[in-house]
């Protein structure tokens, strides 16, 4: 998961319509909200194509790369009732329904709630909004800042650094073990199984590129540790290593975790 800057939305995308769809139901009597939601959902699907840019064509959640029309226009906090509430009353989000700084781009994987063909388990974040226990769920925008969100979220830096990457086989980790902070460990945890982000695919996929990165840096090591150094030798390498992060490309965090243990970061930045 890498950090998107959902303020720059703004740059990308008109956002007049939106805006005036989020005055719009705000002015309603709560019984017309539902509907006017089901009714409208082609106002956030028109802003699809600037989340894709501003995603660098990758899903937020998984960094799995986007066909343009491919990624689902998610809202963070579930725009109708959560699912998982266990009988507990409450109208859902309705005030992020049209809310541009509450959309997130996923991947139909990341997103749908499917049983995963190799564990057999329930994945994709689907409605679900999980709370910290002992939180009051929000009423109102106001009260959100009570909530404590257990999914991390791609748009808040701090939550990004919470997964790292098992480089054996290319699966999602918490960084923090329980011991250390369970908190963010859980956090970590309970992304991975919502967000789906072990998918075997992805995870395949990860290793792969994490080992080929591997490779390109103890190359790069080793030329400029060489006594008959090669400037031009250690400079291509290091281009070659710089392609694995650009931002377009997939699973670029994973990559940069390789990069980082291998005390390369500073020679690609």
């Amino acid at each position: 998961m890498k950090y998107i800057d959902k303020r720059q939305l703004q740059r990308l995308a008109d956002l007049t319509d939106i805006n005036t769809a989020k005055a719009e139901i705000k002015a309603l009597a709560p019984a017309q909200r539902s509907s006017f939601i089901d009714d409208n959902g082609g106002r956030w699907s028109d802003l699809k194509f600037a989340l894709w840019t501003l995603g660098n064509m990758k899903c937020w959640y998984s960094e799995a790369v986007l066909q343009q029309q491919e990624g689902h226009v998610e809202h963070y906090r579930p725009k109708k009732k959560p699912h998982g509430l266990n009988g507990v009353a409450h109208s859902g989000y309705w005030w992020r329904a049209f809310d541009w700084t509450n959309f997130r781009l996923s991947h139909p994987t990341s997103n749908v709630r499917i049983t995963d063909y190799l564990t057999g388990k329930k994945v994709g974040k689907g409605a679900y909004f999980p709370l910290r226990d002992g939180d009051v769920r929000a009423v109102d925008e106001a009260s959100e800042r009570h909530e404590h969100p257990v999914l991390l979220d791609p748009t808040v830096i701090g939550d990004c650094k919470l997964i790292c990457f098992d480089t054996n086989d290319g699966k999602p980790l918490a960084t923090f073990s329980v011991q250390q902070d369970p908190w963010k460990n859980e956090r970590a945890i309970q992304s991975i199984a919502f967000y789906h982000l072990d998918e075997g695919t992805w995870n395949y996929q990860r290793k792969d590129l994490m080992d080929e990165v591997g490779i390109l840096c103890d190359r790069l090591i080793e030329a400029e540790s060489s006594p008959n150094r090669d400037q031009a030798h250690c400079d291509q390498l290091t281009e070659e290593l710089v392609s694995y992060i650009n931002e377009h490309k997939p699973f670029t965090a994973a990559c940069t975790q390789v990069i980082k243990e291998k005390g390369l970061i500073e020679a690609v930045s």
